[in-house]
């Protein structure tokens, strides 16, 4: 494996950075915007365009208070559910998803980037482009089916069930200052849980003996008789890798490793398809040895998170 193990660094999408997307807010169904003089019954959702995130109601009547105010009160009215369904896709979580009937398109004005992430996807197809800036030239492009499945003989090709591919991972970007980036996911009911932009840094070259590790918050639950059920709960992934890297550059990755640390990222021990698995999202540790003369080794944790 000689491909470079990367951490994308990614940029915080604010309302200015956001331009348009198909997923309105308020959605049309589900999450109508609050308003302080309307009477709300018990479990009512309101929406709320300052924090883009969904309330239900707690305390049937009029309530002025705002609802991300409540949670202050001795007995608040409301309950934050989660992101609205437009900014589902960039709350920082793979496990809420933005979903539309087809297509969903976004376009945003990150300013500098050099890569894209997609994670939690289910479409059929995506089609990115990027321009220098507003309405300049186009930079980049990629249009093609979110086919997971790779069959390994001719019974998989034409029995095996069509596998969806879950993530998307685009780099090598050129970056500019006014960059403009439209993402268009098509086919039925389109569902994305995460769109991450920023800058794709490499950290050394990845070793073999990368590690995934799949993880359930699901747990047993057993009554006083002895009964026992399983409920079920949110998944996520941990990786663990190493890398090698010149001392030169030792420096810099601890930097960015320091820098990062509290700061969910996605981290990819390799661009080759084959080891998709060796990407996820969580939060990043890491430890520097500087065991040989012009060389390091740099070992990574990622916790994942749902």
């Amino acid at each position: 494996m000689s491909a470079y193990l990367s951490i994308l660094a990614p940029i915080q999408i604010t309302d200015a950075m956001l331009v348009s997307s198909t997923a309105s807010e308020p959605a049309t169904s589900g999450e109508p915007a609050w308003a302080a003089i309307t009477s709300y019954a018990v479990d009512s959702l309101v929406s709320r365009s300052t924090t883009h995130r969904i309330y239900r109601n707690l305390i049937a009547g009029v309530d002025a208070t705002l609802p991300e105010d409540s949670a202050l009160l001795t007995t608040p009215h409301w309950q934050d559910i989660g992101p609205t369904n437009q900014r589902a896709m960039f709350d920082g979580e793979v496990s809420t998803q933005t979903v539309v009937a087809s297509p969903l398109t976004v376009v945003i004005r990150p300013g500098f980037f050099n890569s894209l992430y997609l994670a939690g996807l289910d479409a059929a197809g995506a089609t990115i482009t990027v321009k220098d800036a507003p309405g300049g030239n186009v930079i980049y492009s990629a249009v093609g089916p979110l086919e997971g499945s790779a069959p390994d003989d001719y019974y998989e090709w034409c029995f095996d069930p069509f596998k969806p591919q879950r993530d998307l991972l685009l780099s090598g970007i050129d970056p500019y200052n006014a960059a403009e980036i439209t993402v268009t996911l098509t086919g039925g009911t389109v569902k994305c849980g995460m769109m991450a932009l920023g800058d794709l840094r490499p950290l050394g070259s990845t070793q073999y003996g990368a590690k995934a590790k799949p993880k359930s918050y699901s747990y047993i639950d057993i009554d006083k008789y002895g009964n026992n059920k399983i409920v079920r709960r949110k998944k996520a992934k941990d990786i663990s890798a190493t890398a090698m890297l010149s001392l030169s550059e030792a420096n810099s990755v601890l930097e960015t490793i320091t820098e990062l640390l509290d700061v969910p990222c996605v981290v990819i021990c390799t661009d080759l398809p084959e080891y998709g698995g060796l990407r996820a999202f969580g939060l990043v540790s890491g430890e520097l040895s500087y065991d040989f003369p012009k060389d390091c080794q740099l070992s990574v944790n990622v916790l994942g998170l749902i």
